[in-house]
């Protein structure tokens, strides 16, 4: 995996990757792990996908690219989260207009 520290970027395949580092002390992490399971970089990236999302930081397409799933499964991980997917007025309008066309009415 490709990694950028401080500011230094490092290019390979296309993309560039930005590497993460959190101190967790030995009792919090051990307390994690019994709670979330033993992979807590995953576990962290979902829990800052989720609240990025939530802050419309990122779109359900971000999310999936960043957890490295389908935007079905990232949709389904905010189902199971409760986080209410964004559904606006436009996409309705979209999705009527859609309907219409393939009903042909």
């Amino acid at each position: 995996m490709n990694t950028r520290r401080l500011g230094d970027e490092i290019l390979g395949e296309g993309k560039s990757t930005m590497k993460l580092t959190i101190d967790i002390p030995d009792g919090i992490e051990q307390s994690l792990q019994l709670q979330v399971g033993t992979n807590l970089e995953h576990a962290a990236k979902e829990v800052l996908a989720i609240a990025w999302y939530q802050a419309e930081k990122l779109s359900i397409g971000q999310v999936a690219e960043l957890l490295g799933i389908s935007v079905y499964e990232a949709e389904g991980l905010m189902k199971q989260h409760r986080v209410d997917v964004p559904y606006s007025l436009d996409d309705f309008e979209h999705d009527r207009a859609t309907l219409k066309r393939l009903l042909g009415s």
